[in-house]
């Protein structure tokens, strides 16, 4: 239902662009291919003075600047003041913490959005593109999974990088890339889904939601925790603030519940948890 994946993976013909010292950590520009003619911007965090190969943290960001906003690399006042309100800045804080970080630019933003969605200073793509994929019988969410592939598919390549310790974690529309993502995915090992794991019925038919976020059809298969329940046993944990206008947070609550179910069902329940912020 998301709208399929290629049925071939083409070269990554991955490059550094640029090196940078960060002081705990080098920060590089990469950019590899996701599928031909599609390529991923990134940047590629490595912490200084930690064994390799570490552990490594796949960082999708949400609705804003794109891979800026995870790494701290803002490029004006406004971009800075964004990253300092909403603490988007986890690709930055797990290179402080010793983890290799990837932080790509998810479709339709940052170096991905459409050219004149860029000359008239929209924030995203995501209207057109949804609407563009929605012709081909896919989805955006769906391309931002395939993408996430390739991005480990890329971690995989590096020396710096242990291949059986990558997670997974993104705050908003990150969340929702590193939900589907997750249960999709069997190399992510451990997922952090931030400010999205709720129903749909209370969030995203309640209310006004980015484009990206739709699936069509997805409800007649099941719910949102239906979706997350795909991760287990591998460990999730789920953020989310009480006064989060468009995730409820009595919504998340019922959501975490039925994805608990899964987990005890299994016989893992200390693998999942969640932190209920202000």
């Amino acid at each position: 239902i998301l709208g399929g994946f290629p049925a071939e993976k083409c070269d990554l013909n991955a490059e550094v662009l640029e090196s940078t010292d960060e002081g705990k950590f080098v920060r590089e520009k990469v950019v590899f291919q996701s599928e031909d003619n599609v390529s991923i911007p990134a940047y590629f965090l490595v912490p200084k003075g930690v064994s390799k190969p570490a552990p490594a943290v796949l960082a999708m960001h949400g609705h804003g600047g794109g891979k800026m906003d995870v790494a701290d690399v803002p490029e004006t006042p406004e971009d800075k003041q964004r990253i300092e309100g909403y603490n988007t800045a986890y690709a930055k804080a797990a290179a402080e913490h010793g983890y290799v970080a990837l932080a790509p630019d998810q479709c339709c933003f940052g170096e991905r959005m459409e050219e004149d969605d860029k000359e008239q200073k929209k924030g995203s793509s995501c209207r057109q593109v949804s609407f563009y994929y929605q012709l081909l019988g896919k989805t955006v969410i769906g391309q931002r999974v395939w993408d996430a592939m390739r991005c480990i598919d890329y971690l995989e390549t590096r020396p710096e990088v242990d291949a059986n310790r990558i997670a997974c974690v993104g705050l908003s529309g990150g969340g929702t890339a590193t939900l589907f993502s997750a249960a999709l995915e069997e190399r992510i090992k451990v997922a952090l889904v931030s400010g999205y794991l709720n129903v749909f019925r209370d969030c995203i038919l309640a209310m006004d939601h980015c484009m990206c976020n739709y699936v069509p059809g997805i409800l007649k298969y099941g719910e949102m925790f239906d979706v997350a329940g795909l991760i287990a046993p591998r460990p999730l944990l789920v953020e989310s603030g009480t006064e989060d206008p468009i995730f409820p947070i009595q919504a998340t609550e019922f959501a975490y519940e039925k994805v608990k179910r899964v987990y005890e069902l299994l016989g893992v329940p200390e693998r999942l948890d969640k932190d209920i912020f202000e």
